[in-house]
């Protein structure tokens, strides 16, 4: 069982910055660093994450698997299928995962993940992995009840969903704990039964959506996704697109039968 190691921080730049710095100085497997605020959390593609200060999760989970690079996506949905089972056995909410990281809640976004990566352990005394270390950056909102106008129609929080406050310090050592343990079955069991507990969660499966990638808009039917994770959108030519990186996946309010 990997032992957690929580180190607590008032501010940061974010939460991932500090933990990959304390992987590339040698720091074990199972650090986590929580955060009350950061001044320049991120998200993916350069996304800004907003957080006002004590209200969020703010948290990053140092991990060192012995995993070619190409399987680092994978931790992705370990971490975003962690966030989901927390918030449902916690909550008693519905949460639904839209790919490839975000948690919703009655469709709007209450938490998102970042998984990050640094090539040395920078201390001999450790094994030498191939991948170094593997930063999993979580941000859920947990008593933010504000937020900025643009994003305001769009986020939700525990305490929107619930009524009512809740302890940000107990909601953050929950996650530590689910995540750590959905990574130890991963690693003992394999990418697959964690992405078969992923689909049961998947946002948008059926219906008809935009992603755009690469410069450009496709749009089509969500297939799911298939044994790696990657996005299946079916077009109306009947063409079926693998998609592993996305800038957006918007859904549209009408279906189509293709």
């Amino acid at each position: 069982m990997i032992s957690i190691r929580i180190h607590r921080f008032d501010t940061v730049s974010s939460t991932n910055d500090v933990a990959l710095q304390m992987a590339r100085a040698g720091e074990p497997e199972g650090t986590v660093v929580l955060a009350r605020s950061q001044s320049a959390g991120r998200g993916r593609r350069g996304r800004t994450w907003l957080d006002e200060p004590g209200t969020c999760v703010l948290m990053s989970a140092m991990l060192r698997p012995d995993l070619p690079p190409d399987r680092f996506p994978e931790l992705s949905f370990v971490a975003s299928l962690s966030v989901a089972e927390y918030l449902r056995r916690a909550f008693a909410f519905e949460p639904a995962l839209k790919w490839p990281n975000d948690v919703l809640i009655r469709e709007r976004k209450a938490a998102g993940v970042l998984v990050e990566t640094t090539g040395g352990f920078g201390a001999k005394s450790l094994p030498k992995h191939s991948c170094g270390a593997v930063v999993a950056g979580i941000g859920l909102n947990v008593n933010q009840t504000r937020f900025p106008p643009e994003i305001a129609d769009s986020a939700t929080s525990v305490a929107i969903e619930t009524g009512s406050p809740q302890d940000v310090d107990a909601a953050a050592l929950s996650l530590a704990e689910a995540l750590f343990a959905n990574y130890e079955a991963y690693l003992a069991r394999g990418f697959e039964e964690i992405l078969s507990r992923w689909r049961k969660y998947m946002w948008g499966a059926g219906r008809q959506a935009s992603v755009e990638t690469e410069g450009r808009v496709l749009q089509g039917i969500i297939l799911g996704v298939d044994c790696s994770g990657a996005l299946l959108l079916h077009d109306s030519s009947g063409e079926a697109h693998v998609i592993r990186a996305a800038d957006s996946l918007t859904i549209r309010l009408s279906t189509l039968d293709f």
